[in-house]
């Protein structure tokens, strides 16, 4: 006769359980710190691809990324080319954003 723990199984069960949502969180932190990454190379990129034209059209407005991004988008055809480059690299989706 074959004896089986029910207590066993739910461990074992649980044990599972935690292994896959621990993959999954280490995958999800992964792919956000990827998609972090892109975000602070490409506002990097525009701060210092847009510095010029920053202080020319947007000086009096706050220098956080998406803050300056959308003004210098206003004057988007003023814009040296290197920084309408790096603004429309920092509007692009994540998605879009080729990999290092």
């Amino acid at each position: 006769m074959l004896r089986i723990s029910t207590k066993k199984l739910v461990v074992a069960s649980m044990s599972d359980i935690f292994k896959a949502a621990l993959l999954a969180f280490l995958v999800g932190s992964s792919t956000a710190a990827q998609a972090q990454g892109s975000e602070s190379n490409a506002a990097a990129a525009l701060k210092s691809a847009c510095r010029v034209d920053y202080r020319a059209h947007c000086s009096g407005t706050n220098p956080t990324p998406p803050v300056a991004a959308a003004c210098l988008a206003q004057f988007y055809v003023n814009l040296s080319t290197g920084c309408r480059t790096a603004l429309d690299a920092y509007n692009a989706p994540a998605s879009e954003t080729p990999d290092p």
